[in-house]
């Protein structure tokens, strides 16, 4: 019996390029089930979720924002309204900005109308194999952060997180 008949068909029943086009779909499908399913699987294994404290660093702000920032309450993340955790506390300290001097020398002075702020949040994070998330929303040391609470709206950077307050260990 021949592979190749004289119409260009494999062992007299499918043509070449049906073969090519049938395999083609199954790769895809195949790649597109395991991006899918079979990545998202396998991290939902690694995961695990812990109670933890992030420390976010609002630079420059009024002294009112502070105070309303401090008033606690839940803290949630400003573009999708997703709550992240609780206000367990906040410090401020006098923010300290650059002026040049009349000379052109940099100078750095305190700023008498804004202060930096410290704002303490708990919540549960989602800790997995290469991400960590506070319902959803990427929380790592160095990030920026758009949140809001019932009184404020502010931007700041994750400065400390804290994994060890419980939850499951590793």
């Amino acid at each position: 019996m021949q592979v190749l008949d004289d119409k260009g068909r494999l062992f007299g029943k499918i043509s070449i390029i049906d073969l090519l086009i049938i395999v083609v779909l199954i790769s895809v499908a195949v790649w597109f089930g395991y991006s899918m399913f079979g990545k998202n699987l396998r991290r939902d294994v690694a995961q695990r979720q812990e109670e933890t404290e992030i420390v976010v660093i609002v630079g420059g702000i009024r002294p009112t924002t502070a105070e309303a920032i401090a008033k606690g309450g839940k803290i949630f993340e400003f573009k999708t309204g997703v709550h992240i955790g609780e206000v367990v506390g906040v410090t401020t300290q006098a923010s300290k900005i650059w002026l040049v001097e009349g000379d052109g020398k940099w100078v750095q002075v305190e700023a008498a109308d804004r202060v930096d702020a410290l704002v303490t949040i708990r919540g549960t994070a989602r800790i997995g194999e290469d991400v960590i998330t506070m319902n959803g929303v990427e929380i790592r040391v160095g990030g920026s952060l758009s949140l809001k609470t019932k009184f404020a709206v502010f931007q700041g950077h994750v400065m400390v997180m804290d994994l060890d307050l419980g939850g499951a260990s590793q």
